[in-house]
């Protein structure tokens, strides 16, 4: 019964092109059970150091493998039985397949993570989510948590990224958006080439813009700044911080910092004034099939051991360990899970953002080529991303 279910699942990933045939042929592929992950899902799976003996923890998630790999690893050094499917979708079909799962009183995955943090207040709202013990609440960063539902428990602010050479520009680079108004200006004609976000196809890119949105004064004169400018746009911010490291672009704005640190080690620069910043998240549903696993995961989300992962992931490169806790707190305690999230869900307002930032940039913006994004199924010891 139980290798039937597990080919079962197979076949069922596979048809989604989520799994390769060589993979499925040598039984390396987990078994999720009844749970199908989203159209178009990468899946990256991290088996048990010691053996496994149940089936894996299977989380959904639009946040990369390669930002959770350090949480996840630390994860199953303390429960090293506990294999993991690690499921990343976009941020759009994660959600659609949450709230099916949640309506359709369907199976779902074990725990829900994102940076899209709205998408899980609304789908506690919605009565999705399974109420959590109130010391994991509590232990959030900022006790960033919404009725023990939705828990936060790091932080991803926003940097600007500069290649290494700027011909026919002298002086120092803006420090913040305001200096970064008149350097947009100056920038010659041939040598303006800079990169973003493309709202309408990233979360990350939009909760991104809606964040500048608030600081009404400055944004509308950065658009006007980007739109004169020969913009490129991307899916996501490795890719921006690629285009930089090869000459593609100059400049990339809003790229999510632990990119921009990478980008710094490599020889780019940076300059992160942090005016916006995604909140990480996480829920248990209620269709979990391993709810146990995943309240382990969660309270560890929010350990101690878990909240140094990720003040290493907010240290600026070199900076003295003293500085660097305080700088990493400073940021942990603006993490945000409350129901004002839900105004990124409105319609309305996301069709004016959408059509005032197309308006701006759209006529001058070329978009890259986001490549072949089909499902494939990873193994987590392959190779380190090339950010950490």
């Amino acid at each position: 019964m139980k290798r039937s279910r597990m080919i079962a699942s197979a076949l069922a990933l596979l048809a989604l092109g989520a799994i390769s045939v060589s993979t499925l042929r040598n039984k390396t592929a987990p078994s999720f059970g009844d749970y199908v992950p989203p159209d178009g899902a990468i899946v990256t799976y991290f088996p048990a150091p010691q053996g496994e003996s149940t089936l894996p923890l299977v989380i959904s998630a639009s946040t990369e493998a390669g930002f959770m790999r350090p949480f996840l690893l630390a994860f199953q050094q303390r429960n090293p039985t506990i294999p993991i499917a690690y499921i990343q979708s976009r941020s759009s079909a994660f959600l659609d397949r949450a709230l099916d799962s949640c309506h359709q009183q369907q199976r779902s995955a074990d725990l829900y993570l994102t940076s899209s943090t709205d998408h899980l207040v609304r789908l506690a709202n919605e009565n999705c989510a399974q109420t959590l013990p109130s010391s994991i609440g509590a232990a959030a960063p900022g006790q960033a948590a919404w009725r023990n539902q939705v828990i936060a428990f790091t932080v991803e602010p926003a940097a600007f990224v500069f290649g290494q050479h700027f011909p026919g520009l002298n002086g120092p680079l803006p420090s913040n958006h305001i200096a970064l108004l008149e350097w947009l200006r100056r920038l010659p004609k041939g040598h303006d080439r800079v990169g973003t976000y493309d709202i309408e196809a990233s979360a990350d890119g939009y909760n991104f813009a809606a964040s500048d949105s608030r600081q009404a004064s400055l944004y509308g004169r950065l658009l006007e700044s980007l739109g004169r400018a020969d913009v490129r746009l991307y899916c996501c911010s490795n890719v921006m911080v690629d285009a930089v490291d090869r000459g593609e672009i100059l400049f990339a704005y809003n790229v999510q910092l632990s990119h921009a640190y990478a980008a710094q080690r490599a020889g780019s620069r940076i300059v992160d004034d942090y005016q916006a910043l995604q909140t990480l998240s996480f829920m248990l549903p209620k269709g979990a099939r391993t709810p146990s696993a995943a309240l382990q995961l969660a309270a560890f989300l929010v350990s101690g051991e878990a909240r140094e992962l990720a003040r290493k992931d907010l240290t600026p490169p070199g900076e003295a360990p003293s500085v660097a806790a305080a700088h990493a707190d400073q940021l942990l305690g603006q993490a945000s899970v409350t129901p004002l999230l839900l105004s990124l869900q409105d319609r309305a307002r996301r069709e004016h953002l959408i059509r005032e930032w197309r308006e701006a940039i759209r006529p001058s913006a070329m978009r890259t080529d986001l490549g072949d994004r089909r499902g494939i199924i990873s193994h987590s010891n392959i190779s380190e991303e090339k950010r950490r």
